[in-house]
């Protein structure tokens, strides 16, 4: 009897072990699981996500969006400064598992899960001239337009195919606005808080620049992952749903956005 109760006392001892190591392994596990390697078209744009040189940081929407989770949800994320054109490649050989993005930009979209819009990207026209109103593009043919290497415009591609609209590739937005202004282009396209990031800079002090009236663009913006991330998807979009209704996303917005408007003057 004595033997039998060691034996029981010895079993339940082990089994309380197990259990024991189960759960600190388990929990390791699930922290693990929540650690997200976020790819950023480097140094990215506000108000989504930018690196703030006098903090050393990423900051933006995007960031607040992930300091928005509970202790319980939270993810950590590692921001890694890449480029547009290797977002894609990167999540999807899952040396990466998310970037900030729509799928009508994406080569490929039917090889990534998308989560539920959390904003809008909104594209406008910009020139040295003032714009008639309403502005066409049937009465500007072969006009140039500077636009992004390796970026994709739904809108404006069928007047690039039928070669209405002649489109002119740079490497960089700047390097498009240098265009602008010397007139080696007609219109730049960007969006409005690129556009007066980088025109309202002191080397653009001699030119002018206006924005079209109406936008050419809206773009939800959604989190670009990859394919096995399904229940990381659904707690980011439970928490998109929070993040709106709860005022939290566009307080980031009015933290994160310029309140200059167009036109951008010439520097008196």
């Amino acid at each position: 009897m004595n033997l039998w109760k060691y034996a029981h006392r010895l079993l339940l001892t082990r089994l309380i072990f197990i259990f024991s190591m189960a759960a600190v392994f388990g929990s390791y596990s699930f922290a693990a699981e929540n650690n997200l390697r976020f790819v950023i078209n480097a140094p990215g744009a506000a108000p989504y996500i930018y690196f703030d040189k006098q903090q050393s940081r990423y900051q933006g929407v995007v960031v607040d969006f992930f300091n928005s989770f509970n202790k319980r949800d939270v993810f950590n994320v590692e921001y890694i400064d890449s480029s547009r054109s290797r977002n894609e490649q990167l999540v999807f050989t899952e040396k990466a598992d998310l970037f900030f993005g729509s799928s009508v930009w994406i080569t490929d979209p039917d090889r990534f899960l998308y989560s539920a819009p959390i904003m809008t990207h909104t594209s406008f026209l910009y020139s040295t001239k003032m714009f008639e109103t309403p502005f066409s593009f049937d009465v500007h043919n072969q006009a140039l337009i500077c636009t992004r290497r390796g970026y994709k415009y739904p809108y404006l591609q069928p007047y690039f195919d039928n070669k209405s609209l002649l489109r002119v590739d740079s490497i960089s937005q700047t390097t498009m606005t240098h265009m602008l202004g010397k007139g080696r282009c007609d219109y730049a396209v960007m969006s409005q808080e690129n556009a007066w990031a980088i025109m309202s800079h002191p080397q653009f002090c001699e030119y002018e620049f206006h924005q079209s009236s109406v936008p050419i663009s809206l773009v939800g913006l959604t989190f670009v992952m990859g394919k096995k991330l399904t229940e990381e998807r659904d707690k980011i979009n439970q928490q998109i749903s929070s993040f709106i209704n709860s005022g939290q996303r566009d307080k980031s917005m009015q933290k994160h956005l310029s309140q200059n408007t167009f036109p951008k003057l010439v520097c008196e």
